[in-house]
């Protein structure tokens, strides 16, 4: 896949922002409150120290980063459409493509995950409750669909809002490859319908909730294929620029029908704030050795970092490190960890995907002889 330099710079922002998020903001308002381990008796890191790594009170930093990500799929992901398109067995192709290069870091990271909940569980004298049923259904990435319980990580309902974009380009992939606008469009109603009809499904379950809650999101990473068909110049800036604020407009009316936070809804939109302002004044740019490293890690480092990072700073602030050198501790503990998973599994898998991709061809027909 041709890489667009800003876009995966971004990557290694949206990253950062979660881990902060993560780490630091959700991590001191629940004073380490996770998995089974108790509150601390007061909010661990200085208010200095929240203040420099959330300026803005009215920004959430990990939706911010969700919604950085979400466009960054929506960008990048129709160029493997267009080169695929017309070649035989495309579709098959880019399915296994982005079999391999989701499930099994994303399998990884949630073994990490469960074995961070089982430390937790030990460490405080119990036993841990989620079966092996709930854990494969959660592999799958279609635990909504299974109509599962909640999910055993905080980052699994991403993966399964991607997933459900992929079946979108599939279901609309000559329309992508062309860059119809009827997707577009038709998701636009959708997500305007289930507001007005199926309010708050984020807080319902059910075979209608699960259907319903991806749509919005998956119409947010619209957006950046509304980029993708300017990029490869089947679209004029001024339309580029009427339609992706009309979407912009349609998703905030949805989530202001759902009653999300005020926090959030800013949040979506400063990310297309900031993705816009380096699609169109530094696309060239790489982001540096450091955002570029972050990039290359960030989807092992968004798999594995969450119950890893906050029961590994619990425990050591347990035994006595203070707050601030364990989060130093625990994020270097983390990097090097994604950077181990991108090497021996991430990039291994995605380069085995691409090649049995390549590999699939229909049957060469004999040549008849006379």
């Amino acid at each position: 896949m041709q890489r667009i330099a800003f876009a995966n710079a971004l990557r290694g922002i949206a990253a950062l922002c979660v881990v902060i998020a993560h780490y630091i903001l959700m991590f001191n308002y629940i004073r380490g409150e996770f998995g089974g381990l108790p509150a601390l008796p007061e909010t661990p890191f200085p208010a200095w120290m929240i203040s420099v790594f959330n300026p803005l009170i009215s920004l959430n930093v990990g939706a911010f980063g969700v919604a950085l990500f979400f466009l960054i799929s929506g960008l990048v992901i129709p160029i493997s459409v267009a080169s695929l398109c017309g070649k035989t067995l495309a579709k098959t192709k880019f399915a296994i493509g982005r079999l391999f290069r989701i499930w099994p870091t994303y399998i990884i990271g949630l073994t990490i995950t469960l074995i961070a909940l089982e430390i937790a569980a030990r460490y405080m004298g119990y036993v841990t409750s989620y079966t092996a049923k709930q854990v494969i259904i959660q592999m799958s990435l279609f635990r909504d669909w299974f109509g599962s319980s909640a999910p055993l990580d905080g980052v699994v309902w991403t993966l399964e809002v991607e997933i459900k974009f992929y079946l979108i380009v599939l279901l609309c992939w000559s329309m992508i490859s062309k860059a119809k606008l009827f997707p577009l469009f038709a998701l636009g109603i959708a997500t305007v319908i289930a507001a007005n009809f199926y309010p708050s499904n984020t807080y319902k379950t059910g075979v209608v909730a699960a259907l319903v809650f991806p749509i919005k999101y998956v119409f947010f990473m619209m957006i950046g294929v509304a980029f993708n068909y300017h990029h490869r110049g089947l679209l004029s800036l001024e339309k580029l620029f009427a339609l992706t604020v009309g979407m912009l407009c349609v998703f905030g009316y949805s989530c202001f029908a759902e009653g999300w936070q005020i926090e959030v809804i800013v949040s979506y939109f400063a990310a297309f704030a900031l993705f816009t302002a380096f699609y169109l004044l530094a696309r060239d740019w790489s982001g540096g050795p450091v955002f570029d490293f972050l990039a290359n890690i960030s989807y092992p480092l968004y798999a594995c970092h969450g119950a890893f990072g906050i029961v590994g700073m619990r425990i050591m602030i347990d035994q006595g490190v203070g707050a601030v050198l364990a989060l130093a501790i625990q994020i270097v503990a983390t990097i090097i960890l994604s950077w181990i998973i991108h090497k021996t599994v991430e990039n291994p898998t995605h380069v085995l995907g691409k090649k049995l991709a390549m590999m699939i061809s229909p049957p060469i027909a004999p040549i008849a002889v006379r």
